[in-house]
């Protein structure tokens, strides 16, 4: 039931109501593709997903689905390796409140001097 807004191509967030999508240029090393596993290069376009705790990031191209993880084409839901039991049929209804809220959802790095 996840919805992403068309703004996300143009740098602004896409959200559902539990996951956030944003595109951006990667501003450091040390990430890693969610998808494919290889290292995040420094000036390498990047898409964020954001959830309450989690941010995931993966390469541009290696992006697919809608906001919500499960509908990524590479998903470990779909690889058949855990039980079913082990996750859960759809996202939160909200994000919620609580210790790792944050006040702004959505990959924005700080500019740099």
């Amino acid at each position: 039931m996840s919805t992403a807004r068309s703004s996300a191509s143009q740098g602004e967030p896409a959200a559902s109501e539990y996951w956030t999508v944003s595109k951006g240029v990667a501003v450091r090393y040390g990430w890693n593709c969610r998808e494919c596993r290889k290292d995040i290069a420094k000036g390498e376009p990047i898409v964020a997903r954001d959830g309450r705790k989690i941010r995931l990031f993966y390469h541009e191209k290696c992006f697919s689905g809608s906001s919500d993880p499960r509908t990524q084409s590479n998903a470990s839901m779909k690889q058949k390796r855990l039980p079913e039991s082990s996750f859960n049929k759809s996202a939160p209804p909200a994000k919620g409140r609580g210790k790792w809220s944050v006040e702004q959802y959505g990959y924005n790095p700080a500019p740099s001097k």
